[in-house]
């Protein structure tokens, strides 16, 4: 019995366990949490020159996932609907960029009360951009 018990264990362990190759792993992956990063400390930041520095951060992040494609745009067998998906990807990208912009320049100006429009505004396209690109398990 203790044995089986053992065993079974091991087997629940293996099982939940992440593989070595999870989409955590890729490069998108790593870019949304600098995005992640950068964005948590932005979001409550009050100091103009950090605040900045943070949406400059994650703006990097953004350039550098925007290179990138979901494997839910990548795993589109139809060619069409495909480049479309991957342009709504870009589009969505492309605009969560500019938002970012606008956080730095809201922080260079002291705008604090617009900083907090802009935040909501970027976790509103985090909703929608999770929503239309990640898949569900």
């Amino acid at each position: 019995m203790k044995n089986r018990t053992i065993l079974m264990g091991c087997m629940a362990a293996l099982i939940w366990s992440p593989t070595a190759a999870t989409a955590d792993d890729s490069p998108l992956a790593k870019q949304m949490e600098t995005l992640d990063d950068a964005y948590k400390a932005f979001r409550r930041e009050t100091d103009p020159a950090k605040g900045a520095e943070s949406a400059r951060e994650a703006q990097l992040a953004v350039l550098k996932f925007l290179q990138e494609t979901p494997s839910s745009v990548s795993g589109i067998s139809d060619p069409a609907a495909k480049a479309k998906a991957a342009a709504k990807y870009r589009k969505m990208v492309g605009q969560l960029y500019i938002t970012l912009c606008d956080v730095e320049s809201a922080f260079l100006e002291n705008d604090l009360p617009k900083v907090e429009e802009l935040v909501k505004a970027v976790r509103e396209s985090k909703k929608e951009g999770h929503g239309a690109f990640i898949e569900d398990e």
